[in-house]
Parts: structure tokens; C-alpha cells; sequence
């Protein structure tokens, strides 16, 4: 095995990094970084350092490899959402006791920042907020602990940030004491989350665009852990294309448009009813998940008169990495402009009906999820997002049955690849 494809299982068996959505270009680049630039005979040493143990050089590959994207009350709407939940129903209720939140990954902590100025504004007293936030990277917790943001760190345009949290300084803005005392910064990674279980249960959860970097089994770790370290009537926030994974394993969407929430719900137990416990990358990152497995030979497990999936248009992958990073209203124009050049796709119309159900339009949503379950009646995602739609309106019958269809059509692709392999 080679150097880069022993990093890469590495960050997979570690970190639960997916080597396809993380990419091998991604992987040369920080190894190139880390031990590239050093005479051969070093660079050797360094590699054979880097396979064997977690010191120095795999700590820079970390830090090579991970994403620190985040800004100060990034996509305002979850925190409008914790506010008005913490003033109007978790106060009232609590009297006295201390919230609890949790955010992980933190990055270079704006957000837990974020998440405190939120708190405070929500009427709690400093002494009643205690903020947990980890990273596995060292170079952005280093700036998290210090505190100090540049123009980067402020690109909210809702008018959230609150200058009485910061003092000028020559390099930015640091963040008051009186914020930066509610968070304890710490290193952690999220498939070893043992310290927070003994800190646990947590009012509120930021998990916010990490699930769409890891692999199935990571995914499902994940959100098993979640399960655990959130408080029966807590509040899970994670990103706009993670959502569905989180449904899959048994959380409930809340109903506040834009915020990505969720609760606790009853945990999936029967794969054939339910659908798949944490079995897709999330929304976006879905429907390549869906592309690839159309690949496979799909005509027994075809339904009679079925039609079959045409080939994957060209734009889509575009369009979903513009959903990913956020830019919803650039992926619709984009999916809008595939469907005006005659693509006729249920990954193209599923997405339109994710990036809908992500801004409140459940109905644009749901015409869109059946368009694409008209031309591909066992469609996945399509499938998936029909449920949770259903639940939410309290058709639980229509939701178990779109759940159940889920299931069987993600079983019969999984039995297809199983063909394709013998």
C-alpha cells in the first residue's frame, strides 16, 4: 500500500473520514505539507512516524486535512431558534439549573462563542451557562483559546453580531472574558466521546457540516453518541444536509424553518419498516450516494413498468456541492437551469425538494419529491424526505409507509451491488 492510500485508511480508521468525499488530491496535498519538503531520507522517517503512532507529524496531517470553515452566528437562524426556545420554554421550566451545551466540531470557536453571546441575550445568568466545545485539531483549538478574530470571522448579514461581546484589538476582535469564561476548550474526537457521556445529558448539541466529511460507520457512531449525550427534551443542531441522517436514526425534525433542529425521538429498530439507521451521507452528499448505486445492474430489483434512472446529468454534482457549502439559492438556480435543458432526473428534483424543505417551503418540497419518485418510484431520498414531510403534518400512516418503501429500496440496491460483486 502506498503512502497516500495508508494515510487515507488512517484518517478513515481515526477519525471516520470517508476517503471518497474527503478525495485523494486533498490527501497528497497534506502529506506534501507535513512531510513533503524534507530530504528523503527524513521524509521516510516522518512517513513510517506518521503509520505508526499519533505524534507530530500525524497531528499536522490533522490539521492539513481538516475543514475550519465558520464564522461568528454562522446562518442565524439556530441561534434565533435557541433564544426564543431558552426565553420563552427552558427558563420558565428551569428556575435554577445550569444549561448545558455542547459543540463539536468547535473549529476556531466561533460558534460556541455564538452560542454563549446567544445564552446571555436569552436572559441566563453566566453562572447558570457551561459550554463544552472540542475539536481534534490543535491549530484551530489554539485559536479558539485565544480568542482573537479577524474580518472572516464576521459574515452574518442578519445584524446578529454583538459588539458589547468584543474589544478592538490590532489583530481583530477578541472576544469579552465574561463570554469566553462560559466555554471550556478541549481536545476530542468525535468517535471517542467518552468524557462528555460523563458530563451528560446536554441541553443543546451543535453538530453543524461534519457528518457530510465521515463514512457510514462513523455516521452511525455519531449519531448514536448524540442520542446519548443529549437531554430528553434537548435540542440537536446540525447542518442543512445532515438532517436526514439524523431522522434516519430515529430524531425528529423541530418545526422552525431554516434551523435544522431536532429531537429525540423513538430509536429505528426494524430496518424494513423504519429504513436504514444512519445509512446516507446526508442530503446533498445523498444523492451521490443514490448515482453511484444506480450504477449497479437495478433490473431485478426493478418494479414492473418502472422507469430507469437516466444517467447522472451533467451540473448535478455542482449543484450539491453549492447545497453543501450553504449557497441554496445558487444549487436551485443551477437545478432549475438542468431541468430547462431537458434533464429529466429524480436526483435533480430531489435536491430542488431538499434545498425547498430547508427554507420552510414544505409544499414546493413535497411536488418536487414526488416528481422524482415519478420517474424513479423507488427513489431513495425521495422517499426518505416524504416521510419525515409526512410526520411532521401528523400522517403518521402515510409516513410509516413511505419509511417502509425506504427500506426496501435501499435493501434492494445494497442486493444489487452484492450481484455485482460475485
Amino acid at each position: 500500500m502506498n503512502l497516500v492510500a495508508a494515510a487515507a485508511e488512517l484518517l478513515s480508521k481515526r477519525l471516520g473520514l470517508s476517503p471518497e468525499l474527503l478525495g485523494s488530491s486533498v490527501v497528497v496535498r497534506a502529506l506534501d505539507a507535513v512531510i513533503g519538503k524534507a530530504g528523503l531520507q527524513n521524509r521516510e522517517e516522518r512517513a513510517a512516524r506518521l503509520l505508526a503512532e499519533e505524534g507530530e507529524e500525524w497531528q499536522k496531517l490533522v490539521d492539513e486535512v481538516i475543514v475550519p470553515e465558520t464564522w461568528f452566528f454562522r446562518d442565524s437562524e439556530p441561534f434565533q431558534f435557541l433564544a426564543s426556545y431558552v426565553t420563552e420554554k427552558w427558563r420558565p421550566a428551569n428556575p435554577a439549573r445550569t444549561y448545558q451545551a455542547l459543540c463539536i466540531p468547535c473549529a476556531s470557536g466561533e460558534e460556541p462563542y455564538s452560542v454563549g453571546m446567544t445564552l446571555l441575550d436569552a436572559g441566563l445568568e453566566a453562572g447558570r451557562i457551561r459550554i463544552d466545545a472540542a475539536d481534534v485539531s490543535d491549530r484551530t483549538l489554539a485559536r479558539a483559546r485565544v480568542g482573537i478574530y479577524g474580518r472572516s470571522s464576521f459574515r452574518e448579514k442578519s445584524g446578529r453580531f454583538r459588539e458589547e461581546y468584543f474589544v478592538n484589538c490590532e489583530e481583530g476582535r477578541r472576544v469579552r472574558e465574561e463570554v469566553t469564561h462560559l466555554v471550556r476548550i478541549e481536545k476530542a474526537n468525535l468517535l471517542d466521546l467518552s468524557v462528555f457521556r460523563q458530563r451528560a445529558p446536554y441541553d443543546a448539541i451543535f453538530c453543524r457540516n461534519a457528518l457530510i466529511y465521515l463514512d457510514e460507520r462513523a455516521r452511525h457512531e455519531v449519531a448514536s453518541a448524540m442520542r446519548e449525550l443529549l437531554n430528553e427534551e434537548g435540542l440537536l443542531f446540525t447542518g442543512h444536509s445532515e438532517l436526514t441522517h439524523f431522522c434516519e436514526a430515529g430524531f425528529v425534525p423541530v418545526d422552525y424553518p431554516k434551523s435544522f433542529a431536532c429531537r429525540r425521538g423513538e430509536p429505528t429498530r426494524d430496518r424494513a419498516s423504519a429504513g436504514p439507521p444512519a445509512a446516507t451521507l446526508g442530503a446533498a452528499a445523498a444523492h451521490r450516494a443514490t448515482v453511484t448505486r444506480r450504477a449497479a445492474p437495478a433490473e431485478a430489483g426493478r418494479p414492473q413498468g418502472a422507469r430507469a434512472a437516466p444517467e447522472q446529468p451533467p451540473g448535478l454534482e455542482q449543484a450539491e456541492q453549492l447545497a453543501d457549502r450553504g449557497d441554496l439559492e445558487g444549487a436551485a438556480a443551477l437545478c432549475e437551469r438542468l431541468l430547462a435543458g431537458g434533464a429529466q432526473d429524480p436526483d435533480v428534483y430531489a435536491l430542488l425538494g431538499v434545498i425547498s424543505e430547508s427554507v420552510g417551503n414544505v409544499g414546493s418540497a413535497e411536488e418536487f419529491f414526488r416528481k422524482a419518485l415519478y420517474l424513479t418510484p423507488h427513489h431513495y431520498v425521495s422517499l426518505l424526505h416524504m416521510s419525515v414531510l409526512c410526520e411532521r403534518r401528523g400522517d403518521i400512516e402515510s409516513s410509516r409507509l413511505y419509511r417502509a418503501r425506504a427500506g426496501r429500496s435501499l435493501a434492494r440496491q445494497e442486493g444489487n451491488q452484492v450481484i455485482k460483486s460475485l
